[in-house]
């Protein structure tokens, strides 16, 4: 589940149903997932002809610049882009354009006007992180199935029923009953749904304008999260020092390690292509699958009770790109964490249960200061695990301890702004949702 807040009050919903298709909608499901991609493909051709010309002319087509006139075009060339030609005498016998829905065309070339923004706004440093490169063709093989509606036919029709343009009334194999009751009051309206397929199962993401949103009453308790990367996931403090709740860390990939290697042995001995390298690919698929389902689902059921069961939160920002690049003995524990998916999940979900979401300097010493005098143990290794203040002799767990000095941090917070001091943290602005009197649903 995922979404955001929009400002006049309504929220955006992500759901993530499988479905139960016949095989003629899942056929339906393949057409229309092939032709957004034939359509991305279309675009980047269009654009990269358009680079190529203007790098020997000097003159730039401005068109490739806009999913709308990439449409334009597309619309006046479509039944030449889409010919069935005889191969051997090479006579056109139509069109097939006509069998897939328009939504597939229109995402498929808004991937494309999408990837080339993010490249030229990387290049001109707009866009922070990693470069993408240049939009390049998608394969058959690798790009995976998915296609977006916007319009047409689409909505919920029961606890168990989602009609889909073009395809019409396909079953779910999982209870919507939550989607439909918003649907059914007028309080829901469906926005998009995106279909794709992975490791074989068809399952549809269905995003949702919500104009009256559940909110919890109003809390006021504070709690420090402190990400772990052993048995621990989270360590969730008071500012008194008692623990709250603490996460195990399911450890989905470091279990899932001894089939990903049996599974990619097999696939690397079998010819690509082949029946049975199809197979095996199909197998060390479902292995991945599996290990991001677990991870999603602790993280997810973790941050909605934190968001839903406390009115602040406090985290740590993180530097989880340099931390798992720099240890490398950590590295695969820093990945199972997933402590930037963890961010962005409370971030999102503070907005929706009125949470405050407040966010630690990256340089605070939260493990090294000691929780009860407040001395800096400088000496402190990663490795340590639990230390003595030579201070004070108190015994303090590494994470019991950052949790207890986050969760202390949001009422430091005015004192050191009224001294004129640097606050060691700063409140994320997300943005509320306010309905009077309502508080359940």
């Amino acid at each position: 589940m995922s979404g955001y807040v929009i400002p006049d009050g309504k929220i955006v919903k992500g759901w993530t149903v499988r479905l139960d298709p016949s095989p003629t909608q899942a056929a339906k499901f393949r057409r229309d997932c092939g032709a957004r991609r034939f359509a991305c493909n279309w675009a980047v051709a269009q654009i990269t002809a358009a680079f190529e010309n203007g790098r020997q002319t000097g003159q730039h087509d401005p068109a490739v610049w806009s999913a709308w006139s990439l449409r334009k075009r597309w619309n006046q060339v479509k039944e030449q882009a889409t010919a069935l030609t005889d191969p051997d005498t090479g006579e056109v016998r139509g069109s097939w354009w006509a069998e897939c829905s328009k939504e597939a065309y229109a995402g498929g070339i808004a991937d494309a006007v999408t990837a080339l923004k993010n490249w030229q706004d990387s290049r001109t440093g707009r866009r922070a992180g990693p470069r993408p490169g240049f939009p390049r063709f998608r394969k058959k093989t690798t790009d995976p199935l998915r296609c977006t509606y916007t319009t047409g036919a689409l909505r919920v029709e029961g606890p168990r029923v989602i009609v889909l343009p073009g395809t019409g009334p396909v079953r779910t194999l999982e209870n919507i009953r939550s989607i439909w009751r918003h649907v059914r009051r007028g309080s829901g309206r469906v926005l998009a749904a995106t279909v794709r397929e992975q490791c074989g199962r068809w399952s549809v993401s269905l995003r949702l304008e919500i104009a009256e949103p559940w909110r919890p009453p109003p809390r006021s308790n504070v709690a420090g999260v402190d990400v772990g990367i052993g048995d621990q996931l989270l360590t969730v403090m008071a500012p008194d020092g008692s623990v709250i709740e603490k996460v195990l860390n399911p450890r989905a990939l470091r279990s899932a390690l001894a089939d990903l290697r049996t599974a990619s042995r097999a696939l690397s001995r079998k010819i690509e292509g082949s029946n049975r390298w199809r197979t095996a690919r199909a197998r060390l698929r479902r292995v991945h699958a599996r290990a991001a389902n677990i991870r999603s689902d602790a993280l997810h059921k973790a941050t909605t009770r934190l968001a839903k069961t406390h009115g602040a939160v406090v985290i740590e920002d993180l530097a989880v790109r340099q931390l798992a690049r720099g240890i490398r003995s950590h590295r695969k524990s820093w990945t199972d964490a997933a402590a930037g998916e963890l961010r962005r999940q409370l971030t999102y979900k503070a907005a929706w249960y009125g949470c405050d979401l407040w966010v630690a300097d990256r340089w605070y010493p939260s493990s090294k200061s000691c929780s009860a005098c407040g001395l800096l143990n400088g000496s402190l290794a990663l490795a340590d695990r639990s230390w003595v203040c030579p201070g004070c002799g108190t015994v303090h767990d590494r994470d019991e301890n950052a949790g207890t000095n986050l969760a202390r941090l949001p009422a430091s917070w005015a004192e050191a702004l009224s001294d004129g001091k640097t606050a060691p943290v700063r409140r994320v602005v997300v943005k509320r949702v306010n309905h009077p009197g309502k508080v359940g649903a």
